[in-house]
């Protein structure tokens, strides 16, 4: 099915099928801290901390087998059970031949899944990349303007009368300038951020919207 996601090109494809070999596994990030000693005497005391857990990731991988032999692999924490039926969309933008699983629906309990961070950074970048690019340009050219107001009262300093109170007023105007590019560097970083959390959430919602208002499309697959 194609489809438009932020205003570019999208096609979607999936699988239709029952789930098997279900495996789910965890794995932790461990660091022990510095081992310690005292020494009393003749006697050296060695204290080794106990070894902690820095965060617990979880895994899970299965199989969907469609009733026509298709079969595909999934790695992808979601709800399911050994046997449920499932509903698998992937996609990505037109052109792409390959794509990243977007959607799961379990047909056997009706819960339906997005999955967030697999969308394409073009379709999240939608808009943001073009303002990033003029953030950068304004960045460069407070940079230059910068560097100039340096140079301009290095020279004040040294060639003209009073030159220690022209400095001193230029120094003020260097930091009003610093304080004005700080405020809007960062509302425009900010702006950008907003866009980027916008077209991830407009995406997610059109994708929602299509998938679960075109039944025929999923019975298709």
């Amino acid at each position: 099915m194609d489809i438009e996601l932020c205003g570019k090109p999208f096609w979607l494809h999936g699988i239709r099928g029952t789930v098997h070999g279900v495996c789910q596994w965890s794995e932790k990030s461990t660091y022990r801290p510095p081992i310690g000693g005292m020494a009393v005497g003749d006697t050296l005391f060695v204290d080794i901390p106990a070894e902690k857990t820095l965060f617990t990731r979880d895994y899970q991988r299965f199989w969907v087998v469609a009733p026509d032999g298709r079969q595909f692999q999934v790695g992808l924490k979601c709800s399911v059970r050994e046997g449920q039926e499932v509903c698998l969309v992937w996609g990505n933008l037109q052109g792409k031949k390959t794509g990243r699983i977007l959607y799961v629906r379990n047909l056997s309990t009706g819960q339906s899944t997005l999955v967030s961070n697999t969308l394409p950074l073009s379709v999240v970048m939608t808009d943001a990349s073009r303002m990033a690019g003029r953030l950068l340009k304004g960045v460069l050219g407070f940079g230059l303007l910068f560097v100039c107001l340096m140079i301009l009262t290095g020279l004040v300093s040294r060639l003209m009368p009073h030159g220690e109170a022209s400095s001193l007023a230029m120094i003020s105007l260097l930091a009003m300038v610093v304080n004005l590019g700080v405020l809007v560097g960062g509302i425009a970083l900010l702006r950008v951020v907003l866009r980027l959390f916008r077209n991830r959430q407009q995406a997610l919602r059109t994708l929602s919207t299509i998938l679960n208002s075109n039944p025929r499309f999923l019975e298709s697959l």
